[in-house]
């Protein structure tokens, strides 16, 4: 039987896309498969149920983001292969940080891009890094979602009070956030390619049923977990078991190796929305984004 000779870690692995990226990860001996999830104890106890090693991780800490690398570090693992950037929140109404940053773009683009920076010298070429991003990116797509905002990196984590209502401009700022994740991969993937670590972005779909709407009206939560599970059945529209296979398969088939700076939908690489391939502001995102957690960083220090 093979023995596992590579790590591969799945950030949001204890439900929905991640936890069916990590089951199917864990399918091949040679992967040992870590999940992340903010409570430690059933973190590790949903990993135990699949064979993969749990581990605490709150993205809108850096703190947290700390105690997670360390952890990895001192844990008796197989080389860092892969990271798959999955988790994320959405939320209804304007939330904060303890940090007082909002929390969508501190989550899903900071907190991840601060992971992925702190994980640097523990990986082992050739690896693998995976945005998960979202067709919402993209204001020419028809997705019920509103348009991604065009502004810096300091104004989306510190935004003036919302100018529309609190659930619409709570939407937006998740739409935003997977934009500047698709512009993160592009450029990481520039960045990374001499240390042969390829950066790919990938769009799972819209998966009702998932744990995107835990911040909802507990009416809209049921909607959402039962009635919205019926959408399958049209075009563009994907199960959690369907999309976490594909991302798996991003992450670790041997056919992808050494292909970088992609967004697939599925399976399937696509072109990204007009916005998304600016290389310029793909940079003065990634360059202000670094300013952040540096100031972060100072603060935790303190």
């Amino acid at each position: 039987m093979a023995s596992s000779d590579r790590t591969v870690v799945v950030t949001g692995g204890t439900s929905g896309l991640g936890y069916e990226c990590a089951r199917n990860l864990t399918r091949d001996p040679h992967n040992t498969v870590v999940i992340t999830g903010r409570d430690g104890t059933r973190t590790r106890e949903l990993a135990a149920t699949i064979g993969a090693r749990g581990m605490a991780l709150d993205l809108s800490s850096r703190p947290s983001v700390g105690g997670f690398v360390a952890e990895f570090a001192a844990a008796d693992l197989p080389p860092l292969a892969g990271l798959v950037c999955n988790a994320g929140v959405q939320f209804t109404r304007r939330t904060l940080t303890a940090d007082g940053m909002e929390a969508t773009f501190a989550t899903n683009h900071l907190g991840h891009l601060g992971l992925i920076l702190d994980l640097l010298a523990h990986f082992t070429a050739p690896a693998r890094i995976i945005m998960v991003s979202s067709g919402t990116h993209d204001p020419e797509q028809f997705t019920g979602m509103p348009h991604p905002l065009r502004a810096t990196a300091r104004e989306l984590a510190y935004p003036p009070s919302p100018t529309e209502s609190a659930q619409r401009d709570a939407r937006r700022r998740y739409s935003t956030s997977k934009l500047a994740n698709l512009q993160t991969a592009y450029h990481l993937a520039r960045e990374l390619a001499p240390r042969d670590i390829a950066v790919n972005a990938f769009d799972p779909g819209l998966m009702p049923g998932t744990g995107l709407a835990r911040d909802a009206s507990a009416v809209q939560r049921f909607g959402w977990k039962t009635i919205a599970r019926a959408l399958v059945v049209l075009p563009g529209v994907r199960t959690p078991r369907g999309s976490g296979a594909d991302l798996a398969w991003l992450a670790a088939a041997p056919d992808r190796e050494g292909i970088t700076g992609q967004y697939l939908v599925g399976r399937t690489p696509v072109r990204s929305s007009v916005a998304s391939r600016d290389e310029a502001v793909q940079q003065a995102l990634y360059r202000d984004s670094l300013e952040l957690l540096a100031e972060l960083d100072a603060r935790a220090d303190r």
